[in-house]
């Protein structure tokens, strides 16, 4: 079973590197939102004991990539909420991708 719309939420419909700082700020709120919405799909499936596809993997880790580069842009302005959501958001990656660890060292 695979999680639909991964494609939905790329980097690029993000931040376009042309808007504003404001802009920013609401594109970045939307993709925290999308992206706990995907990490929960995932997490769902992880927590059913499914198995959770490469294509799954690979976006928590694009996830983790485009997080680090935002908080470490020192260009942008991140307000403490976006900046605590964003941290919050990793951490439940780092989470999920623990409990994934630990359920593949199981089934070995």
């Amino acid at each position: 079973m695979t999680t639909p719309g991964r494609g939905d939420y790329s980097q690029a419909s993000v931040m376009n590197p042309h808007t504003s700082l404001a802009d920013r700020g609401i594109h970045l709120d939307d993709y925290v939102l999308k992206s706990t919405q995907e990490l929960d799909s995932i997490t769902e499936l992880a927590c059913l004991g499914e198995a959770i596809d490469r294509d799954s993997r690979d976006w928590m880790l694009s996830q983790v990539d485009f997080i680090v580069e935002t908080i470490g842009d020192e260009t942008l302005e991140l307000g403490d909420e976006l900046r605590s959501n964003l941290l919050q958001l990793l951490l439940a990656i780092a989470n999920l991708n623990e409990q994934i660890r630990r359920q593949a060292s199981v089934k070995i």
